[in-house]
């Protein structure tokens, strides 16, 4: 007995030995993967309508379903991308000279921000105001130069990423099925426990990708609009980044339209900035406090606050991907909880409500 513990436990150590330098040597190229494995759960249904068409031959469904990825949605927004890119260059241009005219011109900006009254009784001497603005715009212009310099670059990597995007989601999606029942195979959780992750990891992907997708496009889509009517310049590159901050519930694009606005009354042109700033309050913000709780909130059944958590937590640690991956993350986070607080009843006890009113006291 004691020998096959000591053989188990030596297995064991091997296996996560292995497995880690597994990770550890296909990292370079580990998102590629992930997504692939996300896209191929989206893109199955597809996939067994094409086998069916195609009379039960699984390789030709699967090259069918990859080609009408590449041709529906690769290509447009590859195509859409270097417009964004060429744009986004066009905005470093345009931004440099301004953040560099600005620290030592502070003077319409500070006297706009001195007419707010909280931040007049927060930072009551102009001195220390003018300094703080200054700051500030520098920082954030270094923030927005730095991140446009290095839009365009990585081609070579992202050329790489793509080539184990579609090479592996053509393996998924024949021997997907496979794969994942050997993974729930060694995991040592119930069959009802695994198709609560199942069912949680496909019900946030969906959810996500429509929450993000449909309601980013939405958004980015009528500020671009917005500002090209305002005379804002390069706006298919700032909508593109309106889309992506749309993951912050209702102020996530206003960081675009509302630095927009106060640019434009900067310069002169009033009624265009509060039009402007206008538009953005009632239409923009309107549309993500109205659609995002019915697209996304609803159909992932996690607080928003965990989807705001794991969206900002994705994007900083995988970076784009992570705007679909961080929010997996969390909801599997709140799902492992659950199947906790269910294997361990017989350990936990409720929480009385007179134990929180005393701590509240």
């Amino acid at each position: 007995m004691k020998k096959e513990s000591y053989n188990r436990i030596t297995l064991l150590i091997l296996t996560l030995a292995i497995t880690a330098l597994f990770l550890h040597m296909i990292q370079g190229f580990l998102m590629a993967i992930i997504m692939a494995a996300i896209f191929t759960g989206l893109l199955h249904p597809l996939f067994l309508k094409f086998t069916k068409w195609f009379k039960g031959k699984m390789a030709l469904g699967a090259m069918a379903t990859i080609l009408f990825f590449i041709l529906i949605i690769l290509i447009p927004v590859s195509g859409l991308l270097l417009i964004i890119v060429d744009q986004a260059i066009s905005a470093s241009e345009e931004i440099k000279p301004l953040l560099k005219q600005m620290p030592t011109q502070p003077d319409a900006l500070v006297q706009l921000i001195e007419d707010i009254p909280i931040i007049h009784r927060l930072v009551p001497e102009h001195e220390k105001l003018v300094t703080l603005v200054e700051n500030v715009v520098t920082e954030i212009g270094s923030f927005i130069v730095d991140g446009l310099s290095g839009f365009s670059s990585g081609t070579a990597n992202f050329i790489f990423s793509l080539f184990i995007f579609l090479f592996t989601l053509y393996y998924f999606l024949i021997y997907g099925k496979g794969y994942l029942r050997k993974l729930l195979y060694v995991l040592p959780l119930k069959n009802e426990e695994e198709s609560l992750l199942l069912s949680r990891f496909t019900t946030v992907t969906k959810a996500t990708l429509k929450g993000t997708f449909l309601i980013g496009l939405i958004q980015g889509s009528l500020g671009a609009a917005g500002m090209a009517i305002a005379g804002i310049s390069n706006v298919l590159f700032w909508g593109l980044i309106m889309t992506i901050l749309s993951i912050v519930p209702a102020l996530g694009p206003a960081l675009v339209w509302g630095p927009a606005s106060l640019y434009l009354i900067i310069s002169g042109n009033t009624w265009s900035g509060i039009i402007l700033a206008l538009y953005g309050i009632v239409v923009i913000g309107n549309i993500d406090n109205l659609i995002r709780p019915k697209l996304v909130g609803k159909d992932a059944k996690i607080p928003d606050l965990m989807i705001l958590f794991g969206t900002l937590g994705g994007l900083a640690v995988f970076g784009v991907p992570g705007i679909i991956i961080g929010p997996i993350i969390g909801s599997l986070f709140l799902t492992f909880w659950d199947i906790y607080g269910k294997s361990f009843s017989d350990l936990l006890y409720p929480v009385k409500d007179e134990t929180l009113e005393s701590e509240g006291k």
